[in-house]
């Protein structure tokens, strides 16, 4: 006897609600933009009034050198034809006595990041490096 081919139908196929799309497409964007704010975006900074301006020593060598503070900003002068701008990224202030210590974050980019670590002594109103403390900046006088 002839057996008769067994009918094997597939059961219907459910389409994926339109809502169930839409709310995992929402949950992606949202999670992208979680992303992005955390690791790429940082706040803005801004530089503390003390420490905007220009700043100059006398020390050898450093003659033709200024330390620019702005707001939102860090430039370095090496004579009359570099300089160096870059941006703030983050600003660290801790007090130590009468002076603060400053820690900056600058560069383009995360991956460009350098710091700057110096203290402002709050009586004299003078910046020295941490690494260079006989180096003392005073800062430039605005001439009208």
């Amino acid at each position: 006897m002839r057996q008769a081919p067994a009918a094997t139908a597939n059961p219907p196929e459910q389409p994926a609600g339109r809502s169930t799309t839409v709310l995992i497409t929402i949950a992606g964007l949202m999670l992208a933009g979680f992303i992005y704010s955390v690791v790429v975006h940082d706040q803005p900074v801004s530089c503390p009034n003390e420490l905007v301006g220009a700043w100059v020593t006398s020390a050898k060598g450093y003659e033709n050198g200024m330390l620019v503070f702005t707001t939102s900003g860090v430039s370095f002068s090496v004579g009359f034809e570099h300089l160096d701008a870059q941006a703030m990224r983050r600003i660290d202030v801790s007090a130590e006595g009468p002076r603060t210590l400053y820690t900056i974050a600058y560069g383009d980019s995360r991956s460009d990041e350098q710091t700057l670590s110096f203290y402002y002594h709050n009586k004299d109103h003078t910046i020295t490096f941490k690494n260079q403390a006989h180096l003392v900046w005073t800062r430039k006088a605005m001439e009208s």
